[in-house]
């Protein structure tokens, strides 16, 4: 492809112009590929700046509501959000992580242990953990994180397609949101904090395929969290990466070569590369001087004995995915996500996708770089979460967490298949159903965001059941032990994995210095927090077991009954004893 006439040229410098009559005909002016036309906040008349701003002010406070409404219910950090807690409180005290939580890709055939990319979100919830405390600084910086994530896919949306396309991803944006609950929309789990971000992420990369390189520090912010917030959105988004840092690249040459006004790109260089070593520095210290996790991560992606899941699992997810109603726009139940597709499903499915990639054609033969490239990150994107499906160890398919590219996926799919058609449509047709379509959309999000926020509650919230008794349960705990130096340890059912962190949790805040020794899960904790033969004053059990499991001497500091099934009344009773001394 040739290079761009400058950005602010016409439509009609895409066509050849004819000779000046009596003149000799000249050679037709080629038509040129250029970056896509860009639309600007500053130009937007009055009103429709209103409208640019109530949306989105409404998606970020969204996730701030959300936060505030579970807070103000109980919420606090329990199982892995208490363990995030704990590596976002080492940031503010010294013990700067290098990585991510670990992962469970050792599970599944590789046998090697490996941590999820990089401790980008334990870092940018610090400073809130520090001005707001533990438990709403942990809530409301998981919520800020989906704030930005939402702002940033009305802006660069609005970027490309001016209000009607901030609309389509508005609305888009909430069915995800519907889709998995409002309830995450404050959860720090790694797995979900990153999917909105995944979504801006595809936003990100269709503005720097389409030319728009002004954008390049927000696309490297955006793509460095999650790459490095999720071993999943890893493996689907870092190709779509490649593919933007590629075409970029093209682009970058071309308008430095030819734009009048290349003034703007060496501090858009120096931002976005100067950025780009800050976040990943903990991530090159870790693989040169420490634990060598991208090498670990290579290896729980290339070895082990684990079969894959196949061609046949693959493009039923990403059949699933995309097949009316896409997965982005139902409520789905645990697992309920998971089933063999139809055979209904399967073929329209891939037709959807093959719609999207036809009406992409007739965009690249109109020279429409905006449309264009959006069909190739959309094409890249399923691609991508085609092949880690194809390639997930047999088994762990089981967790939506490896899957979250089937709603980011999807949701970005039918944004470009709405899209393209509405862009693609004669100009009288628009004007006819454009109104009409404005006012049912407005409508049609309302009902929406009500929907969302009546979803919020922690009562459906991961570990919501526990939360009061957990708070009880700590709180008695903290009455009866002296403050010191302890090793904790826990055994029993599963509700020990959310109540134990909890409580190592809640005696760092009170000023308590904790050790951990329970095994394989201890490396979650940090390095520094291994029990290694310290000093101690004491032994802290956490269990689900009888008093008699312990030693003549153990000192029972707390007991509480849990109710662990929203669906029926079955408790389990937790008990935390105390053993002075060696054990």
């Amino acid at each position: 492809m040739s290079a761009d006439p400058p950005a602010t040229a016409t439509a009609a410098d895409r066509l050849p112009r004819s000779a000046p009559e009596g003149d000799a005909p000249s050679r037709p002016t080629p038509r040129r590929w250029r970056p896509a036309p860009i639309h600007r906040v500053r130009d937007l008349e009055p009103r429709d700046l209103r409208i640019f701003v109530g949306i989105v002010v409404v998606l970020g406070l969204l996730p701030i509501l959300s936060a505030v409404v579970v807070l103000t219910q109980g919420w606090r950090p329990s199982g892995d959000n208490a363990l995030i807690g704990l590596r976002a409180r080492d940031v503010l005290t010294g013990h700067l992580p290098l990585v991510g939580q670990p992962s469970t890709g050792e599970n599944f055939g590789s046998g090697v242990e490996s941590n999820h990319p990089g401790p980008i979100e334990f870092y940018v919830i610090a400073p809130f953990r520090a001005v707001l405390g533990a438990s709403v600084g942990l809530a409301v910086g998981a919520a800020a994180i989906n704030a930005a994530a939402l702002v940033a896919i009305g802006w660069l949306s609005f970027r490309r397609g001016h209000l009607p396309l901030l609309g389509i991803s508005a609305f888009a944006s909430l069915l995800l949101v519907r889709s998995l609950g409002g309830n995450f929309l404050h959860d720090p789990l790694s797995s979900n904090v990153g999917a909105l971000m995944a979504l801006a992420l595809l936003f990100a990369c269709w503005s720097i395929v389409a030319g728009d390189l002004r954008t390049l520090p927000l696309f490297v912010a955006i793509g460095s969290f999650t790459l490095q917030d999720h071993l999943s959105f890893l493996g689907t988004g870092a190709p779509v990466v490649l593919l933007a840092v590629g075409v970029g690249t093209w682009w970058l040459a071309r308008i430095r070569r030819r734009a009048s006004d290349t003034t703007w790109v060496r501090p858009t260089l120096a931002w976005s590369v100067g950025l780009a070593a800050i976040v990943w520095l903990p991530v090159a210290l870790d693989q040169l001087f420490g634990s060598h996790n991208l090498t670990a991560i290579f290896q729980t992606f290339t070895t082990g004995d684990g079969e894959p899941s196949g061609l046949g699992f693959g493009s039923g997810r990403l059949a699933e995915a995309l097949a009316p109603w896409p997965i982005f726009m139902r409520k789905v139940a645990v697992l309920g996500w998971l089933h063999t597709p139809s055979t209904v499903e399967l073929v329209t499915g891939y037709l959807v996708l093959v719609v999207v990639v036809g009406l992409g054609v007739v965009a690249w033969r109109r020279l429409r770089t905006d449309l264009t490239a959006m069909v190739v990150v959309v094409a890249f994107a399923a691609l991508s979460g085609l092949y880690t499906a194809i390639n997930l160890p047999d088994g762990a398919g089981v967790k939506a967490a490896n899957l979250r590219w089937m709603w980011t996926v999807s949701a970005f799919a039918w944004i470009a298949l709405a899209w393209l058609a509405w862009e693609l449509m004669p100009r009288f047709a628009r004007e006819v159903v454009g109104v009409p379509a404005a006012g049912f959309g407005a409508v049609a999000t309302f009902v929406l965001l009500l929907s969302v926020v009546s979803s919020i509650e922690l009562s459906t919230d991961r570990d919501g059941l526990l939360a009061k008794d957990i708070t009880r349960l700590t709180g008695n705990v903290e009455r009866e032990l002296a403050r010191g130096t302890y090793r904790v340890t826990y055994e029993g059912g599963p509700v020990v994995l959310s109540i134990g962190p909890a409580l190592v949790h809640d005696l760092e805040q009170r000023g308590d210095r904790v050790y951990l020794d329970i095994g394989p899960f201890t490396r979650a904790y940090g390095e520094h927090r291994e029990f290694d033969d310290q000093p101690i004053d004491g032994t802290i059990f956490v269990t689900t077991e009888a008093a008699t499991a312990y030693p003549e001497g153990t000192k029972l500091l707390a007991r509480q009954t849990v109710r662990v099934n929203a669906n029926d009344e079955e408790t389990q009773t937790v008990r935390v004893y105390l053993q002075t001394g060696e054990p």
